[in-house]
């Protein structure tokens, strides 16, 4: 009896209720009904409405906070075009990729699909990085700190959902997740702990700004796979540890 007591006591403090074995609804869901005609702005206001949980984070969903939005390690590598390079980013904070908002919905939920577009106003980021590869045929080999500011994003994200069987709940597993992305603007600044010259570390953060569109436009593809397997994850945890019928209603 101790041990049950306890078990609610610690659902309820996640913001999940347990009640003669199920879990209820929390209060942070808005459900949508399968049949409902406008079944896609249902599932889009849905999504606005949690962005301030998820923002701060949903420990009983396993996933962290958005603000900011801390990534241990998230590698890209380009093998076309001018810039070709392997990048590893690590211990990076991101600010501002909470502030999404879902500007349109297209769902097959027969099939668990559902496509997005996202709005971003501003993602400022830091961390460590590490790069070597060639661009425009001149050879790279860089690792230090970097510093970036994306203004104006927009993204599609296609996702591919699969049915998860566990403990007699049905929920929606993320197969796999397709990224795409724009922006209008593009800062980035960069200190070098490998060519310390001060002429020199002007000049590549003077390179990396006058070329700013270009560079991201080489980098896009790789990009947003890095950026889509670890929104995969993310999405993954949150589905896998909410039960479908929480979030879509059969009647």
């Amino acid at each position: 009896m101790a041990v049950r007591s306890l078990l609610v006591w610690s659902l309820l403090v996640m913001g999940l209720t347990y009640v003669a074995g199920a879990y209820e609804r929390p209060s942070y869901i808005l459900p949508c009904r399968r049949n409902d005609p406008e079944i896609n702005k249902c599932i889009r206001n849905s999504l606005n409405f949690v962005k301030p949980y998820v923002s701060r984070g949903l420990p009983e969903l396993k996933t962290p906070p958005l603000e900011p939005l801390r990534i241990e390690e998230l590698a890209m590598e380009n093998n076309a075009g001018a810039v070709r390079i392997k990048a590893l980013f690590t211990d990076i904070v991101a600010q501002g990729a909470g502030n999404y908002t879902i500007k349109e919905v297209r769902s097959d939920l027969k099939k668990l699909r559902i496509d997005m577009s996202i709005a971003i106003p501003r993602v400022e980021s830091r961390g460590k990085y590490e790069v070597i590869g060639n661009v425009l045929l001149l050879p790279v080999r860089s690792n230090g700190e970097f510093w970036t500011e994306f203004s104006d994003i927009s993204a599609i994200a296609k996702i591919y959902g699969k049915p998860v069987e566990r403990d007699g709940e049905s929920f929606m597993g993320i197969d796999k997740i397709n990224v795409d992305f724009t922006m209008k603007n593009a800062r980035f600044k960069v200190k070098d702990h490998v060519n310390t010259q001060n002429v020199l570390g002007e000049a590549i953060n003077q390179f990396l700004n006058q070329n700013a569109n270009e560079l991201i436009q080489e980098m896009r593809p790789a990009a947003s796979q890095s950026i889509g397997k670890l929104f995969r994850k993310f999405l993954n945890d949150a589905f896998t540890n909410l039960p479908t019928r929480l979030w879509l209603l059969d009647d």
